[in-house]
């Protein structure tokens, strides 16, 4: 095994293995550590990525780098609405409901496992399986102590799982009760017997998912942030939606984006995140702090006069190769990665209306509707809403349902719908359930999702898919209580 004297020295060595893939590392590792055995069919990654340094596969508790005290752990990247970003959470380890009891922070065993903590980084590129693992590309390490990364928000995180124990009631555990540390379901979700013959699902600590992709952003990508310096007590979301509906709620369109000078487009994504920023007094290259921190994201929703959905709302798009690999809940050692759409779909969201009214317009001697110009549109009331673990649970179902489809066999076939030929698929329709669905999200009919059609081995050419909220559903969140 390697010797450091350092952190940075730790550093700078795994610095001479970036953006090779883990076939080139595995055959490092092979000719410089003859000894290590590695098994390729569980946890592949994390055994490369390790055993650079000379560490053989293990289970044990204390740290993987003696005398500098640092705990390494793989993180997957992926790329994600073209940006590279962590893929899922990152669990530390399991937790004990019988020693939380008996804990105090600062000695605590969360602590230890957090107090250093070096990410491997490395790209799960989109469309590929675990059978895939030697085209993964290391990307380098991210530095985490915990005494530089706000602290005391993990310890008010832990302090709540804890008060929940002591409680006795550790089944109403849910991951979304912290802001940057969570506790996870873990495994098969078994129940574990704690206090007084009291059980609760098997759990795990974790750094949440939302946060995870800000510290990433934040360290590797130098993304700059602006605080909105909240006042204490006051939640993110209850200052956005405040200052939102102050500023944009009932106001026509072009008047507020002349008010605030911005060069707007309707066809330009990127105008709405830029009146976003004006209203917040925001650099336009900087994102909201808190929102980030927080996993917090403003979207748009395009209604009628009457506040109903004209669409349902798309999410990123996806290999359909990707939601065979998943699984919803995942164990720190299977070789499944984690569900993508369970990490977005469970961050707060904070939805702004947008009224527009449509036109009648002829094409080729067809009735067509569009929307009227932007101009004539007006903003509405902006909600917040984070799923609940009963919707959560809904969104489980149906994701499960999805997968089912997709691991059977994807059905598709070319119709005839009006003068012209569409394809037709058998996936998820939101005619069947009651929050989300799957549906194309590509450019035109072109735009193939080729990582399936090598997967089927060319038998199903099919466009590039995402989840979306069924129209239904965003208006029962939008609709005012």
């Amino acid at each position: 095994m390697e010797h450091f004297e350092t952190v940075e020295d730790l550093v700078l060595y795994y610095k001479n293995f970036e953006d090779f893939n883990l076939k080139e590392l595995r055959d490092y590792v092979t000719a410089t550590y003859p000894k290590i055995a590695l098994k390729t069919n569980k946890g592949i990654a994390g055994q490369v990525l390790e055993a650079i340094i000379g560490n053989a596969p293990n289970s044990n508790p204390n740290s993987d780098v003696k005398g500098i005290n640092v705990e390494l752990k793989v993180l997957p990247l992926r790329k994600i609405s073209n940006q590279i970003q962590p893929k899922e959470r990152s669990k530390i380890k399991s937790l004990n409901y019988n020693k939380i009891i008996n804990e105090e922070w600062s000695t605590s065993e969360v602590r230890g496992k957090m107090e250093k903590i070096l990410f491997l980084l490395y790209e799960h590129p989109t469309g590929k399986t675990f059978n895939d693992w030697e085209e993964f590309i290391f990307r380098g390490t991210l530095l985490y102590e915990i005494i530089n990364e706000n602290e005391n928000i993990v310890q008010e995180d832990w302090e709540q799982i804890k008060h929940k124990v002591i409680s006795e009631i550790a089944e109403n555990i849910s991951e979304g009760d912290g802001k940057i540390l969570g506790a996870c379901t873990s495994g098969t979700g078994k129940l574990i017997t704690y206090g007084n013959d009291k059980k609760a699902k098997q759990r795990s600590y974790s750094l949440k998912h939302s946060y995870m992709k800000f510290f990433f952003e934040q360290k590797k990508q130098k993304q700059k942030f602006a605080s909105l310096k909240l006042e204490a007590n006051v939640t993110p979301q209850d200052f956005v939606l405040k200052k939102l509906n102050k500023e944009l709620q009932g106001q026509n369109l072009e008047t507020v984006v002349n008010k605030f000078n911005v060069d707007f487009s309707p066809k330009a994504k990127s105008s709405f995140r830029l009146l976003i920023n004006r209203v917040f007094n925001i650099a336009d290259n900087q994102k909201i702090l808190e929102l980030e921190e927080n996993g917090i994201e403003i979207k748009t929703v395009p209604v009628s006069p009457q506040n109903k959905p004209w669409e349902a709302m798309s999410f990123p798009k996806f290999s359909l190769v990707d939601l065979i690999e998943e699984k919803w809940d995942i164990d720190e050692d299977e070789n499944n990665g984690e569900a993508v759409f369970k990490n977005i779909i469970s961050n707060g969201f904070i939805f702004i209306p947008i009224i527009k009214e449509k036109e009648k317009y002829a094409l080729g001697g067809e009735t067509k509707y569009r929307y009227k110009d932007w101009k004539t549109w007006t903003i509405g009331e902006s909600i917040y809403w984070k799923a609940s673990d009963a919707e959560l649970s809904i969104i489980e179902i149906e994701w499960e349902q999805a997968k089912k489809i997709v691991t059977k066999g994807v059905v598709v076939e070319t119709v005839k719908h009006g003068s012209k030929q569409v394809q037709e698929n058998n996936l998820l329709k939101s005619s069947k359930t009651k929050v989300i669905h799957i549906r194309p999200h590509a450019k035109d009919s072109n735009d193939i999702d080729l990582h399936y059609y090598k997967f089927t081995n060319k038998a199903i050419s099919i466009s590039w898919q995402s989840f979306w909220l069924n129209k239904t559903f965003i208006e029962q969140i939008i609709t005012p209580k």
